[in-house]
């Protein structure tokens, strides 16, 4: 249990640091903002096959990584995304996908 809160929030913060706060904010000053979103919510969903997660929950991430990119977005911050995060993470490690 203390692995897998440990991991929630060192994860929270390197996947939103990395996704929404360097991709994302690279992407959208290159191209348009829709598809800077698309193109990191689904990199973030499909990138989680690597670690052994199902196509299809994959394929769920990427909303969960959409709902994060109009997070920092319309706050223009990666810290709430952050949090967000960290409290799903927190819910797979109570729920025991996360040990």
């Amino acid at each position: 249990m203390t692995y897998g809160i440990f991991f929630s929030i060192i994860n929270a913060f390197l996947e939103e640091f990395l996704w929404r706060g360097i991709m994302l904010s690279s992407l959208k000053s290159n191209v348009s903002t829709f598809f800077a979103v698309f193109t990191t919510s689904t990199g973030f969903g499909l990138l989680h096959i690597s670690i052994g997660i199902p196509l299809v929950m994959s394929l769920l991430f990427s909303l969960g990584g959409l709902f994060y990119a109009v997070v920092v977005l319309k706050t223009n911050s990666i810290y709430p995304a952050i949090a967000f995060h960290l409290i799903i993470n927190l819910g797979m490690v109570f729920n025991g996908w996360i040990f």
